[in-house]
């Protein structure tokens, strides 16, 4: 089975949309042909502990529509989508833009799950207000240039958010006004962004850090931003420290390929490639001195 590959002390929950006998309150989830209908219903129902595994069935759906549509309020858990491809989990932020996904405790992953930004420029769909959050393989995409997330990942205005990583992610952001794949408008520390493929349209940067963040990790990411600006790419404030190492970026800056990565000189560079428009190779960002 797939618990005995997933070791916890803790126990195991069900999610799943399709199951003919799924429900919403406390007495569901404990078995796979009795699950919680929703994620929401998992989150809300007072059952899940630390340690705890919420395992969401191939298939599932659900939508997201009001801001704290969905609070994770329960350090600890790990939620993990079964399926590939299309058929992994899909969670579909609509109908306000205010609509977003409340990361209210610590140490809580997301694994292998697919959001969707589904109404004209919702604001932040997961905004991260507690330490430790993970996003491990799960893809993020608008449905349209009109129908977008402006903000994918937003960690707090303070030090509320340290440790956020997010790895091996796919970003697919076509909104015509979008600012960032991930935001860190704070301080926090210890933050790694690492083997994510970041594409689509960023005003601001598609890794942005507008606070002075801490030991941050930026690693072997893949950036393509359609947009014309400088620091298009990965753009840290001021007094920033950490590494930026291995990354390949692009952004359609004409005739400048070398202001695409922006950081201080606490933040250590090695070996990044930058290209600006057109057919081309990339060249190292910021030049070699």
């Amino acid at each position: 089975s797939i618990e005995s590959t997933l070791l916890t002390l803790g126990n195991y929950w069900y999610v799943d949309s399709g199951a003919a006998g799924k429900g919403t309150t406390s007495s569901f989830g404990y078995q796979p042909d009795t699950p919680f209908s929703t994620l929401v219903a998992a989150w809300d129902s007072g059952n899940l502990a630390a340690g705890d595994i919420v395992l969401v069935a191939a298939g599932h759906t659900e939508t997201v529509s009001a801001a704290a549509g969905m609070d994770c309020d329960t350090a600890g858990v790990r939620v993990i989508g079964l399926g590939t491809g299309d058929q992994r989990p899909t969670i579909t932020l609509n109908t306000a833009n205010t609509a977003d996904i409340d990361i209210d405790a610590a140490n809580i992953t997301f694994e292998n799950l697919v959001f969707v930004a589904n109404f004209l420029d919702i604001a932040a769909a997961i905004d991260v207000n507690a330490a430790g959050f993970t996003a491990r393989n799960c893809e993020f995409r608008d449905t349209s240039t009109i129908l977008n997330a402006l903000i994918w990942i937003v960690g707090a205005a303070d030090n509320d958010s340290p440790r956020i990583r997010v790895l091996n992610c796919e970003f697919f952001a076509i909104g015509a006004a979008n600012t960032h794949a991930v935001s860190l408008p704070g301080t926090s520390d210890r933050c790694v962004i690492a083997d994510c493929y970041i594409n689509g349209f960023f005003e601001t940067a598609a890794i942005g850090a507008a606070g002075a963040v801490t030991q941050i990790s930026i690693l072997r990411n893949f950036i393509r931003n359609s947009d014309t600006d400088a620091d298009a790419c990965i753009n840290l404030a001021a007094s920033s420290t950490g590494i930026i190492a291995y990354n390949s970026v692009g952004a359609a800056l004409a005739a400048d390929a070398t202001t695409n990565i922006t950081a201080s000189t606490g933040v250590v560079l090695i070996e990044n490639y930058s290209v600006d428009t057109g057919d081309r190779q990339g060249v190292l960002d910021p030049i070699a001195t």
